[in-house]
This record gives structure tokens, C-alpha cells and sequence, in this order.
């Protein structure tokens, strides 16, 4: 091939190869971007050689060497951001203003021009070999050994002719059909293309080992996250962490592929799933919820459940963490416990009574049915404990809360207001306020006669006794006295419907009915209506 064709080759080359890094690249890949520049330089400067008469000398020659003295401190450029280190760029750069200079003064003496291009070219493609050489053992991949071999192509090309010039054989141009220099332009297209798919290669070498690298440090943080990870498809657990083995108290590799909501408490499920399918579609992500899980060795246990939406090899999925709270919820639940609810009988307070009552009033009078309010106070309580003692009255409150809720509803509510006073909430009773009179007094009249009924109460009276085994060895029992206690109770009744008054004012009516049923004799019903009309 002559040589003017083979500078056709180059200047096209150069380009398409430049535009197309160009054009594809990242613009997190900053080299790339210099590599591009480059090598669209040394297609300009091919092209500038190639109109050498065309153009004048300043431009075909002057110009043309320096932007090919530019485009290899670009090289250099770009191999130091590739390797993220910070470059000698006075020395890198040195050569361009030498190139200006030295090729303004000799623009006629043909030998020097050449003598002086060749060795300020291999000084910076040594530039572009020293750092890939020095990282060779760092950079990952065998990207940078292609870039390595063809700057060695380049700079062997660059040689060569250097040593050709050195020795008296000078061309009278750079078109001369001369076979060494033919030779010389096929080694800096192999070159050149070694170089391009060496920096391509490099690039996504890097970037592939980042992104393993990357995996592997999620996976290690994941691996060693205090809480529970899984990833979650339709209906499927994809991936588990060591800790939601551990927590749920079975193997990773059991948990893949495994339905998650076998793990799922029955009475949670309904929430699981739908949460679940709320986040696949991206609007629940961060959105956190509690539920049962069944555990394999303390059985169901609370977690709490947040998570957002992620693709797994091009699927959707649920990214999902999971935090033991089992001990949080049981405090929370104790606690709510005590605040809404009486210590000795567990029956809900007055608290409790009173949040219900203000629901009822306010959400669910909306249908004309009848509430009861049933206050009750139990007879001669005070005289057990005066002469029983407090451990005695407190089995006997004990003891009529169980009654109590023997002869109420599920929708009802049984509360202790404190001391011997208790009180009975009936809802939704008939919406005939008669009806609902003879509904209400039928309950009470079964109340009233389980309180009446006797009361076995075993009380320890603190001393111990020694009796003899079988074996010979004394052992040792507790006390016990057994007692029986007959009392009754005063029941207050009030009756409404739709009403504006408050909990309180409710409780206040009832309470005075039940002092009516007191002063009437105790052991009796009273009632303290608001009647229709």
C-alpha cells in the first residue's frame, strides 16, 4: 500500500475510533474522554501531513507535529486519571512548547525535523509506558497489556525511524513510496488500534471488578447486618441472610425458595401479603410494620418489618429487613397493660372503660340501639376485709371478676373501677327502648345471682408445718385456712341511646341508680333511664 493511502487510513481510523469512544462512553469515564480527544488529534495531524503544498508549512508542519506532541501528553493524561493519581504535567507537557519552537526554527531542514519529532514522541510514549508499567500488578485485567504492547509498537516504530534518519537516509518527503516507512506506518495502525481496544478494555475491566467488588461489600455488610435481610420475589424468598436463619432458627439455604409466608403468623398473614404486594409496586418503600413470625425454638415471636423495592436480575422484588422486637412489644404490651387495665383482676380500669365509652358514643350510635351502663357495688365487702384481711377481699374482687365475665357478651366490656365498684358496658341492645329494658335486666338478674352465690376462698396464712415422707425425710407445707363468704351486690342501671353527654356524666348516672338500689335494701336492681320521649 503507498504511503498517501496509508495517511488515509490513519486520519480515518483516528477519528472513527475517536468518535465512537466519544459517543458510547460514561461521563463518569473521564479517560475515555481524553483518549478520544487524542486520537481525534492525531487523525487532525495525519490529516494536516497529508496537505502538506496544500496548505502552508506552518500549519502542515508546525501544527501537525505539535497537535501530535498534544495528543500524546493526552495519552499520558489519560492513563494517570485511569489509575487515580496525580501526574508530573510539567514533564508530561514539556515537549508541546519545545515541538512549537524547535519545528518554527528547522521548518526547512527536513533531517532535524525528524530526527526531533522521533525522539520527542518516544519521550512520551515512555510517558505513557511508565505509569502502566509501574501499576501493572495493581490494575486489573489484561486490558492494560494491550495498551502496553502497542505504545511499545509506536515507540519501536518511532525507533526505527529515528536510527534511519540517524544514518543519512533521509526521504525527500514523507509520501516517498520507501518500504522501511510503509513497514513504519503499518506498525503505528497496529499500534494505534492496540492502544484504542487496550484503553477500551482497561475501562471495563475496572468497572466489572468494581462492581464485584461491590457486591462483595454489600454482601459481607449484609452477611454481618444485626438484623434479618431477604429479598423477596411474588411469593418467594430469593436470598437470606445468616441472621434471618438464625433468628427464625433454621438454615439459609432452607429459606430459598421457600414461600416467606410459611414463616407467618396465621393471624398476620392478610398484612404480610398485602404490604407485600403494596411494595412490589414501588408505594410502600420505607413503610414499616409489625407481625408474627413462627420461629423454630421459641415459637411465634414479633418483627418489625421495613424494606423497599429493588430489581433482582430484572425482576421485581422487595428488599426486606427484619428486627426482633418481641421483648419491645411484650414491654409495650405490659405497660399498656397496666395502664388500661386493673392490676389485681386484670379487668380493664376506668381508663379503658371511659376510652370506650367516649367510642361508642361518638363511631357506633349510629343505628338507634340501646346502651346499658351497669354499675355494680359489692355488700358487707368492707366487713370481709376488716375481719379477713386484705388477702381475703382481694380473692373475693378476684373471684366476681371471673363471674362477671361468665355472664357478659364478647362485645361487652367488664371493668373495675377500683375498691368493690365495677361496671358493666352493654352495647347494641334492641333499638325498642322496652325491649332493651327487659334485655338489660335479664343480664343483671344472672349477675346478681352468681354474686350470691358462695364465695370458697383458700387464704395462706404465712406459717409452715413438718410432716413426715415416706422416705423418712420431713418435708415442709404451707398453711392454709379455708373460708366461705355469702355476699350480694347493688346493681345501678342507666339506659340510653342517642346522647350527647359525656363518659363521665354517663358513669355519674349509673352510679346514682346503684345508690338507689342500695338505699332500697341491698342486693337489688335499680334503674335510672332516659327514656324516649
Amino acid at each position: 500500500m503507498h504511503i498517501p493511502t496509508l495517511f488515509i487510513v490513519n486520519v480515518t481510523l483516528s477519528l472513527v475510533v475517536s468518535l465512537t469512544l466519544a459517543l458510547t462512553t460514561h461521563r463518569r469515564y473521564s479517560e475515555l474522554y481524553l483518549w478520544a480527544f487524542a486520537l481525534a488529534l492525531i487523525g487532525l495531524g495525519y490529516g494536516m501531513f497529508s496537505l502538506r503544498g496544500q496548505i502552508g508549512d506552518i500549519w502542515s508542519i508546525v501544527g501537525g507535529n505539535t497537535i501530535f506532541s498534544i495528543s500524546a501528553a493526552l495519552l499520558a493524561e489519560g492513563v494517570y486519571r485511569f489509575q487515580r493519581r496525580q501526574p508530573n504535567r510539567l514533564l508530561l507537557w514539556a515537549p508541546v512548547p519545545v515541538t512549537l519552537v524547535a519545528f518554527s526554527l528547522y521548518m526547512d531542514n527536513m533531517a532535524v525535523r525528524l530526527l526531533l519529532s522521533s525522539g520527542l514522541i518516544s519521550l512520551q510514549l515512555v510517558f505513557v509506558l511508565v505509569p502502566l508499567l509501574q501499576r501493572r500488578r495493581t490494575t486489573p485485567g489484561r486490558g492494560q497489556y494491550a495498551t502496553i504492547i502497542g505504545a511499545f509498537f509506536a515507540l519501536a516504530c518511532v525507533v526505527v525511524r529515528f536510527i534511519d534518519v540517524a544514518r543519512g537516509r533521509i526521504p525527500e518527503s514523507l509520501f516517498d513510496n520507501n518500504p522501511l516507512y510503509s513497514l513504519i506506518f503499518y506498525g503505528n495502525l497496529l499500534g494505534l488500534m492496540l492502544i484504542t481496544f487496550g484503553m477500551v478494555l482497561m475501562v471495563q475491566e475496572r468497572t466489572l471488578k468494581e462492581l464485584v467488588d461491590s457486591e462483595n461489600q454489600y454482601k459481607k455488610l449484609i452477611d454481618s447486618a444485626q438484623e434479618g435481610v431477604c429479598v423477596l420475589g411474588a411469593d418467594r424468598c430469593i436470598f437470606a441472610n445468616p441472621r434471618i436463619a438464625e433468628l427464625l432458627g433454621v438454615p439459609a439455604e432452607q429459606l430459598a425458595n421457600r414461600p416467606f409466608m410459611d414463616y407467618v403468623h396465621p393471624d398476620d398473614k392478610t398484612k404480610a401479603r398485602t404490604n407485600h404486594m403494596v411494595r412490589l409496586t414501588g408505594h410502600a418503600d420505607n413503610k414499616a410494620y409489625d407481625i408474627r413470625l413462627l420461629t423454630l425454638n421459641d415459637g411465634p415471636r414479633w418483627f418489625r418489618v421495613s424494606g423497599l423495592r429493588i430489581q433482582w436480575h430484572g425482576e421485581p422484588a422487595t428488599l426486606v429487613f427484619l428486627s426482633d422486637i418481641h421483648e419491645r412489644k411484650l414491654q409495650e404490651e405490659h405497660t399498656h397493660q397496666l395502664a388500661y387495665h386493673d392490676e389485681l383482676t386484670h379487668l380493664p380500669n376506668r381508663r379503658f372503660l371511659a376510652d370506650r365509652l367516649d367510642h361508642l358514643i361518638r363511631h357506633e350510635q349510629t343505628d338507634n340501639r340501646h346502651v346499658a351502663l351497669m354499675f355494680i357495688d359489692l355488700d358487707n365487702f368492707k366487713t370481709l376485709n376488716d375481719t379477713q384481711g386484705h388477702q381475703a377481699g382481694d380473692l373475693l374482687l378476684a373471684e366476681v371478676a371471673r363471674r362477671l365475665e361468665r355472664h357478659t357478651r364478647e362485645t361487652d366490656t367488664v371493668a373495675r373501677l377500683g375498691g368493690d365498684e365495677f361496671v358493666v358496658l352493654l352495647p347494641a341492645l334492641h333499638r325498642d327502648f322496652a325491649e332493651a329494658r327487659k334485655q338489660v335486666l335479664q343480664v343483671a338478674e344472672k349477675i346478681l345471682a352468681s354474686l350470691k352465690q358462695p364465695y370458697h376462698l383458700t387464704l395462706a396464712t404465712g406459717g409452715t408445718v413438718l410432716a413426715a415422707t415416706g422416705s423418712g425425710t420431713p418435708d415442709t407445707h404451707s398453711i392454709t385456712l379455708q373460708i366461705t363468704h355469702h355476699g350480694s351486690a347493688s346493681i345501678g342501671v342507666h339506659l340510653f341511646s342517642q346522647t350527647a353527654a359525656s363518659p363521665n356524666a354517663l358513669l355519674d348516672l349509673a352510679d346514682a341508680a346503684m345508690y338507689q338500689a342500695k338505699q332500697a335494701g341491698r342486693g337489688m336492681i335499680r334503674f335510672l333511664d332516659a327514656a324516649p320521649g
